[in-house]
């Protein structure tokens, strides 16, 4: 069996819970601080949107053919050693980045880094999913959810401070924030060790074949579980990378950037909280096809203003309907398999989530290079409205929010 000794309900979270938070705590608080920081760097570089928006699209790209496999190994082995491997190659790459000049060789490392954080990123998720504790699953889930926005809050933040006390972004404020970003990561490290004293439940326990991808699709509910992930991650990554150019471009300071960043991830974090209260009264369809309306509509306002007060409240709102899909399809997706594919389900998402990456961020650096950067949150903010739409003729044929309860 994986792990020591079954967590017996306590008024204290297991220690193994509170590692995992830490872990994943640090692992977004230096990714999404070493993200945005990095495009400062190649601005910084004199590389243009298509370069942009490339080297975002290979942070997403590995993740979208591993994801599923690295689902899988949580299914056979202990996923605290996952996520501790995925912040161990975080904290390298971050420390790569902190000396590289090159286009190439910026791309080429924010590659491991999208791999190091999908690893630690499935490892926690599947901890939560898999582990035998008197803490319910969606419960579990929200707190892991809600730790995560908070790094999300965090790194962007410090990472806008540290880069705008120079000024002008430069290499070397960069250089500074990235080598924070891989020592918040690296002193996260040892907390998250404790997660491997979690045990798996003995049902999420694979020992034979696992669910091919191609039966996982064809589920019930799959699909719109994941076009609704695949919709908020796109959006939430095309706000990390060209939110910095949207702020050149109508004249804001790094910090005010930061604290557009931080403030959005703030929303998140509020939204993932309170989403299991909501989840009780709305199924998941309806909440995440209404959120998605709202988050298209938001990212259409930060196209039409240059206003820091009105992108402030436009970014607040949108992390809000953003973070609202994150636990739910988290729990969705779980909910849709047995418990041996838990982590084949998670793998999956984060899959589609890594696809929405590619695609949009890739996408939105093509158009931003000919038509400038607010086109490219246009072009974001119809195709949100779109998937909306899609999602809406779902709700109508009955789709409801599944069981989340262990």
């Amino acid at each position: 069996m994986r792990g020591r000794g079954a967590s017996a309900p306590s008024a204290r979270p297991p220690l193994w819970l509170l590692g995992a938070l830490a872990g994943i705590f640090a692992v977004q608080a230096a990714v999404t601080l070493a993200r945005p920081v990095s495009t400062y760097r190649l601005l910084a570089l004199d590389a243009g949107g298509a370069a942009l928006g490339l080297t975002a699209a290979s942070f997403a790209l590995p993740p979208v053919l591993l994801a599923v496999t690295f689902g899988r190994w949580t299914e056979r082995h202990h996923p605290g050693l996952m996520l501790a491997g995925g912040m161990v190659l975080t904290t390298g790459a971050t420390l790569v980045l902190v000396t590289s000049r090159d286009v190439a060789v910026i791309a080429a490392t924010t590659t491991a880094l999208g791999v190091g954080h999908m690893a630690g990123a499935i490892g926690g998720q599947s901890l939560m999913a898999q582990a035998q504790s008197g803490v319910p699953r969606l419960t579990r889930l929200g707190v892991f959810t809600t730790a995560s926005a908070l790094g999300q809050v965090v790194g962007p933040v410090l990472g806008g401070f540290i880069v705008g006390s120079a000024g002008e972004p430069t290499t070397g404020s960069t250089s500074a924030a990235l080598l924070v970003a891989a020592a918040v990561v690296a002193l996260g490290l040892p907390p998250a060790l404790l997660a491997l004293r979690a045990t798996m439940r003995p049902s999420t326990v694979r020992a034979g074949a696992a669910e091919p991808v191609g039966a996982l699709l064809r589920i019930r509910g799959m699909g719109a579980a994941l076009a609704a992930s695949f919709s908020a991650k796109g959006a939430s990554d095309l706000l990390l990378v060209f939110m910095p150019v949207l702020g050149l471009a109508v004249g804001l300071s790094s910090q005010e950037v930061g604290i557009l960043l931080g403030t959005s991830a703030a929303g998140a974090m509020f939204a993932r909280g309170s989403t299991p209260l909501l989840a009780r009264r709305i199924s998941a369809v309806q909440l995440t096809n209404r959120a998605t309306i709202v988050a298209g509509a938001c990212v259409l306002g930060l196209a039409a203003t240059d206003r820091l007060a009105v992108l402030l409240a436009l970014s607040a709102v949108l992390g809000f309907a953003l973070g609202l899909t994150q636990t739910t399809t988290m729990a969705w997706v779980v909910s849709l398999v047995d418990d041996t594919s838990r982590g084949s389900a998670l793998g999956l998402r984060l899959a589609s989530n890594r696809l929405g990456q590619v695609v949009v961020v890739a996408a939105a650096g093509v158009v931003a290079d000919t038509a400038g950067v607010t086109a490219a949150f246009v072009l974001l903010g119809t195709v949100m409205l779109a998937s909306a739409l899609a999602g809406a003729r779902v709700g109508r044929s009955g789709g409801n929010y599944p069981s989340t309860g262990e």
